[in-house]
């Protein structure tokens, strides 16, 4: 039985929520920042899924910066990664770690209040 839209939106805020914590703490750790982006990027998947039905109904502006952000956050953990492995010692490594650490607190916040939006449409 497939479960309802309501269901997998709130599924997703559960989720959203655990991502929440789990990124509130982030420094300039290469290696939690590659971490929690690899979770960020599978939650922006599960998110896009539970997201199509209701895209009609979002704001052009909200759904074109959704699939940006999304792009742009992997680009940036490719890029961390590369330095990492690349350069270990790099001084640019913890600099662009707690960068993108920030976007992706920031992007989760988005998401929640993004996530609250679909939930009361989804009720209607």
């Amino acid at each position: 039985m497939a479960a309802t839209p309501r269901a997998e939106i709130e599924r997703l805020m559960a989720l959203q929520r655990m991502l929440e914590t789990r990124t509130s703490g982030l420094g300039a750790s290469a290696t939690d920042v590659l971490k929690a982006g690899a979770a960020v990027l599978e939650f922006a998947g599960r998110e896009e899924a539970v997201f199509f039905p209701l895209l009609p109904l979002l704001d052009p502006a909200a759904k074109a910066e959704l699939g940006g952000e999304h792009e742009q956050l992997a680009e940036d953990l490719e890029l961390l990664d590369w330095l990492v492995t690349t350069t270990p010692e790099s001084p640019d490594i913890g600099m662009l770690a707690e960068a993108i650490a920030r976007r992706m607190r920031a992007h989760i916040e988005r998401d929640g209040r993004l996530l609250a939006q679909a939930a009361r449409m989804a009720a209607r």
